[in-house]
């Protein structure tokens, strides 16, 4: 879960018109990210972009187009981007506010949900993701793990604000959320075949119909929608009256301190090709949900200028890390972050070998990483493997909060096509590891690793 910490000595008092109030950890996003408050008192959170492109007209440009695509979300069980802007130089998103616990956490707290209470759990995960797709972009990643139970019902989080590219599509969501209706009843994700006699009616053939092997056959969100609520044109409109409804149910959210997930809560999900198996359910507790689209947004921007990948080679001759050869720009140095206290240490659970894939803006750019955690110590190593590539490296830790390791990243072999970064590893949902990568330039690349 996210811990609210004072502000540091160099954190600034306030980002546009924004004044923040403490320093979010446990966060995956590419800069700090704080808790704010509004001229009116409301609060919400606050996540600075790192990277020159802010000082670039046209790279702003796109980062005003992206935002406000994402703004365009209707508020129907959807977390929302509030607001963008650049201050100083540096752009930064601001996000609402949403206090909850994620689903995965209440199921494995409290147990499965039956009942008028699952059809509203449904139906509020339908109405975020038509939200979502009405505006023309996907989720992504959607999972137990990003469907927060608030006070005022389900809310969908962590969306991405990209057109629909590769893997993920509106299809592959309503996948995710079949997966995810399954698990609120069962504890456990589907199996192949599934079996949904557990389900009501009419939940059940609507979920099978959404589990269907061929993308084409499965309905879209908003079909999810009509024939949850059972009409076409409610009044109120299709998005409102789903907010309605899946808040009508008794969702009550389960205490902070009340939350742990053993590893026999941890159940891996059937991977969805293309995409992470699952992100961090642990900072979602009690606390703010962040609506984390920097990341892709950069990636957005970056991919569409004149800058390289940050791991693979890119056709012109550009290097892992790097701008092209051609802009003589040099490759990344290690990020400057202060060094980890004496105490601080990888902790004995994440010891061992990890690996798994991990990919760039490009859904085609994918490579292996393997990460070697040593318990009780401040070091790892690290090595990438890719079609034209391969590089290995030294991690040193700079801090472990709220299940995130930060370490920096420094190339020993083939420095010519890897460069020097930032790695944060975080705690995932069912005992994976959230691996992340940022260097200087480009954007930056991530995956989901596994204990070998």
């Amino acid at each position: 879960m996210p811990h609210v910490t004072p502000l540091r000595a160099a954190d600034p008092r306030r980002v546009g018109r924004y004044r923040l109030a403490g320093r979010i950890s446990g966060m995956p996003a590419p800069g700090p990210v704080y808790l704010a408050k509004t001229v009116d008192g409301s609060e919400v959170t606050v996540t600075l972009l790192g990277g020159a492109w802010a000082t670039d007209s046209a790279a702003r440009d796109r980062f005003a187009a992206e935002a406000s695509a994402a703004r365009r979300v209707a508020p129907f069980c959807a977390a929302r981007i509030l607001d963008s802007g650049i201050d100083g130089g540096q752009a930064f998103l601001v996000s609402e506010y949403v206090a909850g616990a994620s689903l995965l956490e209440v199921i494995s707290a409290g147990g499965v949900r039956q009942g008028a209470e699952l059809e509203a759990l449904a139906t509020g995960a339908a109405t975020g993701l038509a939200a979502i797709h009405q505006a023309g972009l996907v989720h992504g990643d959607f999972g137990p793990e990003h469907l927060v139970l608030s006070a005022a019902g389900p809310r969908v989080v962590e969306f991405g604000i990209t057109p629909p590219y590769g893997a993920a599509t509106p299809a592959a969501d309503m996948l995710a959320w079949a997966q995810t209706v399954v698990f609120a009843a069962t504890g456990s994700p589907p199996a192949v075949p599934a079996d949904l006699e557990i389900l009501p009616q009419p939940l059940r053939p609507i979920t099978a119909a959404c589990l269907s092997a061929d993308p084409a056959a499965r309905p879209a969100a908003r079909s999810v929608l009509q024939r949850m609520l059972g009409d076409d044109n409610p009044p109120a409109g299709l998005l409102a009256e789903g907010s309605r409804r899946s808040a009508r149910a008794s969702v009550s959210a389960v205490p902070a301190a009340a939350i742990t997930l053993p590893p026999s809560a941890r159940r891996p999900r059937p991977r969805r090709a293309g995409r992470r198996v699952g992100s961090a359910a642990l900072w979602a507790a009690g606390g703010l949900v962040l609506v984390v689209v920097a990341a892709v947004l950069i990636s957005h921007m970056l991919s569409a200028g004149t800058q390289t990948g940050a791991l693979r080679p890119e056709s012109n001759g550009g290097t892992i890390g790097s701008r092209s050869a051609a802009s003589g720009t040099p490759t990344a140095a290690p990020s400057s972050r202060p060094s980890a206290s004496a105490t601080a240490a990888v902790p004995p659970t994440l010891a061992g070998a990890w690996s798994g894939q991990a990919r760039q803006s490009n859904p085609n750019d994918i490579f292996s990483v393997r990460v070697t955690l040593i318990g009780g110590s401040r070091s790892g190593t690290i090595s990438y493997s890719g079609t034209t590539f391969s590089c290995s490296g030294d991690l040193s830790l700079v801090s472990f909060a709220a299940g995130t390791l930060t370490m920096d990243q420094g190339i020993v072999t083939g420095q010519t096509t890897c460069a020097n970064g930032t790695v944060t590893l975080r705690q995932g949902s069912f005992g994976t590891l959230l691996f992340r990568f940022q260097g200087r330039a480009g954007p930056a690349a991530s995956g989901t690793l596994a204990k070998r």
